[in-house]
């Protein structure tokens, strides 16, 4: 019953403006379809962080590197959470880690100097 009353109000509107029918809107919007619409990349979209080492080779060769990345009280390998990287490079760390310790280039308790 709403929707009636709506649409006898338009028909009013209309008739009032000049307009005959609704058929002469819908022409309207069936020239509007050749407009393409562009996709434009989200300008509040935040830039992808990257950690520290993305740009960077991690070899169990490079200590200095690698003594950045364990406690030198425990010599317990930091958390992702402590590090700030990304897992990538968190797994390489602690395997180049490991791998220094098993060839005997980096000791359990490391201090800098």
């Amino acid at each position: 019953m709403f929707a009636l009353r709506r649409l006898q109000r338009i028909k009013s509107v209309f008739s009032q403006h000049g307009i005959p029918s609704l058929r002469s809107l819908t022409s309207n919007v069936e020239q509007q379809k050749d407009d393409v619409l562009v996709k434009i990349e989200n300008p509040y979209k935040e830039p992808r962080k990257g950690c520290v080492l993305c740009n960077v080779t991690v070899d169990f060769k490079n200590i200095q590197l690698l003594s950045q990345f364990i406690s030198p009280y425990t010599g317990r390998i930091y958390g992702r959470h402590i590090t700030g990287l990304c897992g990538i490079k968190q797994k390489e760390v602690s395997k180049a880690i490991k791998k220094a310790h098993s060839m005997g280039t980096f000791s359990s308790y490391h201090t800098s100097t």
